[in-house]
């Protein structure tokens, strides 16, 4: 009787205990937050594929090619750092698992090249996935070299109405600003 007490009486406290982890949280954080860059790039990438297929700039597969190639390299930078973090080999799987997505997700624009012919609206429409990825680089200036990739890519449209132009070069001059700001900022973070 006093067994099958103690049994049922200890039945609460299993609820309550944790498993116990052996590692470290500066590794498991750093990891994470790669994974969490890693998903944001994939995420700002699939707005500029967007952006860059509805213009028709795929037309052109030499501009397909070099979007792929560029797109490419941060998932492989993020392998690096995960087989340099990874703690055990359930983690490294679910990491490479991600990092094989953010590839695949690279590799969109080539079985889209030749796929739309520009349109009057490509400038526009390079415009606005510009001003989308803008504001985001308020928070992560890097960010900031998406919308002006697009900027410049909208300046050379050959059919840009005034508007967007001046539009354009505002965008344009914006990013740059935020880029060279956070540039000032972290040489004085690394000088100091």
């Amino acid at each position: 009787m006093l067994k099958k007490s103690l049994i049922i009486s200890s039945l609460p406290l299993l609820l309550l205990s944790e498993p116990a982890f052996a590692s470290t949280t500066t590794m498991a954080n750093n990891s994470l937050l790669v994974f969490i860059a890693l998903m944001a790039f994939v995420t700002i990438n699939a707005v500029v594929q967007t952006c860059c297929y509805f213009s028709g700039q795929y037309v052109q597969s030499s501009f397909s090619h070099k979007h792929v190639t560029v797109s490419v390299i941060i998932p492989l930078i993020a392998l690096i750092g995960f087989i340099n973090q990874y703690q055990s080999f359930a983690q490294f799987i679910l990491y490479f698992g991600v990092v094989l997505l953010s590839i695949g997700a690279a590799l969109i624009p080539l079985p889209l090249t030749n796929k739309r012919p520009p349109s009057r609206f490509s400038a526009l429409i390079l415009l606005s996935g510009a001003i989308i990825i803008l504001p985001l680089s308020i928070i992560v200036a890097p960010i900031s070299l998406f919308s002006i990739a697009l900027c410049h890519i909208a300046l050379k449209q050959s059919q840009t109405p005034p508007i967007a132009k001046f539009a354009t070069l505002l965008t344009l001059i914006t990013g740059y600003g935020l880029l060279i700001y956070w540039l000032f900022q972290f040489v004085n973070q690394i000088a100091a």
